[in-house]
C-alpha cells in the first residue's frame, strides 16, 4: 500500500513501541473494521487475549473523521490509541502557575489534544517533552488479560472464521448458517473468556496483505478432542 513519508514515519514509531510493549503480539496493518463503519484500523496488535487498535494522523491528515474511527475502535478493542503529529495539538492559554511555556507576548500556554481525539489514548509524535502537564510521553496500555472483549469484536471475523470459532467452541451451526446467525449463537453459548481468546486466535492466524507472519494457535483442549472425534 502506498503511504506518504509523513504517515510512514509515525507508523514505524508506533510499531516499534507496540513491539516493545507487547513482544508476543502479532502486528497487523489496515484491518477492516467489520460492521463498525466504512474504515480500517491503521495498526492492530493482537496478543493471545488482547487487542490494541491504533489510528494514525500525520501532519498531512485531517482530524474530522477521527471521532467515528475512535468509536469503531472502542467497539472492538481493549485499547484505543490515536497517534497524532504534534501539529494537531491545540494551544490553550493558561497562567504562570500552570505554565507550559511562555511566549514573547508574556502569556503562558499549554498544548492540548484536539477534541476529535476524545475517548482515545493520545500518542503525540514526535515523542518529546512539551510542558509539565501536557502530552509528553506515550502512555503504555494497561495489561488486561482478564477483561473480555466487547461482543462487537465478533464482527472483525470473516464468515469462515466464525464457522471455525463455532466448531472450536462446540457451538452448533449449520453448513448454511449466516454470519448474523453464528454471531448470535456465539454470543448466547460462549463466555467472554472463550470469545476473547477465540477472536484473537482467528486474527493471529489470518493471512493479511501486510502483517507479521501468521501464528499457529492452540485450540481449546475439549474442542480439539471433539474435532478429532476422540
Amino acid at each position: 500500500m502506498v503511504r506518504s513519508d509523513a504517515e510512514t514515519e509515525i507508523r514505524t514509531a508506533v510499531v516499534e513501541r507496540l513491539r516493545l510493549l507487547r513482544p508476543n503480539a502479532r502486528i497487523c496493518h489496515e484491518v477492516n473494521s467489520g460492521s463498525f463503519g466504512p474504515n480500517r484500523f491503521d495498526v492492530v496488535a493482537v496478543d493471545e487475549a488482547e487487542i490494541i487498535a491504533v489510528e494514525i494522523k500525520s501532519a498531512k491528515d485531517k482530524m474530522d473523521r477521527a471521532p467515528k474511527q475512535i468509536k469503531s475502535m472502542l467497539a472492538v478493542a481493549h485499547h484505543t490509541i490515536i497517534a497524532i503529529h504534534e501539529c494537531h495539538l491545540i494551544e490553550q492559554e493558561t497562567n504562570v502557575h500552570a505554565a507550559g511555556y511562555c511566549r514573547t507576548d508574556g502569556k503562558h500556554y499549554l498544548l492540548e489534544p484536539p477534541p476529535e481525539a476524545a475517548g482515545a489514548t493520545v500518542w503525540v509524535y514526535p515523542e518529546r517533552w512539551r510542558s509539565p502537564f501536557g502530552e509528553n510521553g506515550w502512555k503504555s496500555p494497561e495489561l488486561r488479560h482478564q477483561r473480555a472483549l466487547q461482543s462487537g469484536a465478533l464482527h472483525l471475523l470473516w464468515r469462515a472464521e466464525l464457522a471455525t470459532l463455532c466448531d472450536e467452541l462446540l457451538v452448533s451451526r449449520g453448513p448454511r448458517s449466516t454470519m448474523p446467525q453464528m454471531i448470535n449463537a456465539l454470543w448466547w453459548h460462549a463466555n467472554g473468556h472463550e470469545l476473547t481468546r477465540g477472536i484473537c486466535r482467528a486474527l493471529r492466524r489470518r493471512k493479511f496483505a501486510e502483517a507479521d507472519e501468521p501464528m499457529r494457535c492452540n485450540v481449546p483442549r475439549y474442542a480439539a478432542a471433539e474435532m478429532l472425534g476422540v
